[in-house]
């Protein structure tokens, strides 16, 4: 069964719930589409998607089920460099994205009060997780210290550490350095032409698919073991724990951004009152950004493996744990720096190593442009969907 086939199977195997949260939706992986009455919460990283009362993780698969397709041409027309569909809207016009920004206040203050309470809730998150796939095999996507930290959690489960060039080797010395019992695999971009249809089928016009590498690879993978994984990715952990956050604002003007990074390279010399001033001044927008970006982004890519590769995909930042201990932090009084060595030396029992350098991926050539909504159309059309394109 290709992907497409299972996708329009699974649309008539709908899960009936009178009621329905982000947790049923998003701690197994289970049902492509639930229908319920009411919807409890306000989701603001993973995604959720509606069409009337059902409810899914993946704009195709509702697509697929309503039997029709209404082009929201606002997608055609996206002039932003980032292609991010602005408010909560979708490429099918019937279909929203639900949630905001999550909620935040200004009760942690303590640094290592902060970094404690964020290492116990990531070994809970993850322990809970696994006590739902005991025996599944973690696949942890690494490259910089976000996902780095998740190597050194007291996992239960065979781990296996993937990671793509520039990245792979500095993996592989932060696992021998730090005497991590844990095989490392080089993740590849491998071009597939029947895959990369399905990767545009699932995309849904949802952002240029050059930024959203490695899925072909990815399915290969999980297949190999039988579909019995965790895929799990350090989402954003860099804007909650380091300075990121100083300089994390979309859509952003130049001369804001240079106002930021100005800010960004002063503030240890201010006292401390001034950055905690200027910190609660600035989190507001940062948090905003994880919603209007991070979360069309990031969190969309997650529910887009999830689909393609049929398994659990997470950011271990974003489990019910971390997401509580984030939405209580002051930035600007207990991050004041990159604290996320602090958090591995917790994790670890011991000081870590880290790689020196963290060199980025380059884009993925053969996708670029993959996401414009007439090939989305056409690809619809030459699967076989059977949906009808209003006008």
């Amino acid at each position: 069964m290709n992907f497409v086939e299972r996708v329009s199977s699974a649309t008539k195997e709908i899960c009936v719930v009178d009621t329905l949260t982000e947790q049923d939706m998003w701690e197994d992986h289970g049902p492509l589409i639930w229908q319920a009455n009411q919807f409890i919460g306000l989701p603001s990283f993973y995604p959720v998607y509606r069409w009337e009362n059902f409810y899914s993780f993946s704009v195709l698969a509702l697509i697929i089920h309503k039997g029709s397709f209404s082009p929201n041409l606002i997608v055609e027309n996206l002039n932003n460099p980032l292609h991010i569909i602005p408010d909560n809207k979708t490429v099918d016009k019937e279909i929203a994205r639900i949630g905001q920004a999550h909620k935040f206040d200004f009760d942690i203050t303590d640094t290592l009060v902060y970094c404690k309470k964020v290492t116990d809730a990531l070994i809970a998150d993850t322990r809970k997780t696994e006590s739902i796939k005991k025996g599944f095999t973690n696949l942890i996507m690494c490259g910089g210290k976000d996902s780095l930290n998740l190597l050194l959690l007291p996992w239960e489960n065979q781990v296996i550490a993937l990671s793509a060039e520039p990245n792979y080797a500095y993996v592989c010395e932060f696992v021998r350095a730090n005497k991590l019992n844990m095989q490392v695999m080089l993740l590849e971009d491998k071009y597939d032409e029947a895959q990369l249809d399905d990767e545009i089928l699932e995309g849904c016009c949802r952002v240029d698919l050059s930024h959203w590498r490695w899925g072909i690879h990815l399915r290969e993978i999980v297949a190999t073991l039988n579909s019995e994984v965790i895929i799990w990715k350090g989402l954003l952990g860099d804007v909650y724990l380091s300075e990121t956050w100083k300089t994390y604002d979309y859509p952003i003007s130049a001369r804001r951004l240079f106002c930021l990074k100005v800010y960004k390279r002063a503030s240890r010399f201010l006292p401390a009152f001034i950055n905690t001033a200027i910190g609660r001044r600035l989190q507001k927008n940062v948090i905003r950004t994880t919603w209007e970006k991070s979360a069309n982004q990031q969190g969309c890519h997650v529910g887009f493996l999830r689909s393609l590769c049929n398994c659990l995909v997470l950011s271990a930042y974003h489990g019910k744990n971390v997401s509580h201990v984030f939405s209580q932090v002051d930035l600007g009084a207990a991050v004041q720096r990159d604290v996320r060595d602090k958090i591995g030396e917790l994790l670890l029992g011991r000081s870590v190593i880290y790689p020196k350098k963290n060199p980025g991926p380059a884009v993925s050539k053969f996708r670029i442009n993959k996401h414009k909504l007439n090939l989305f159309i056409n690809t619809l059309l030459k699967h076989g969907i059977d949906v009808s394109r209003e006008k």
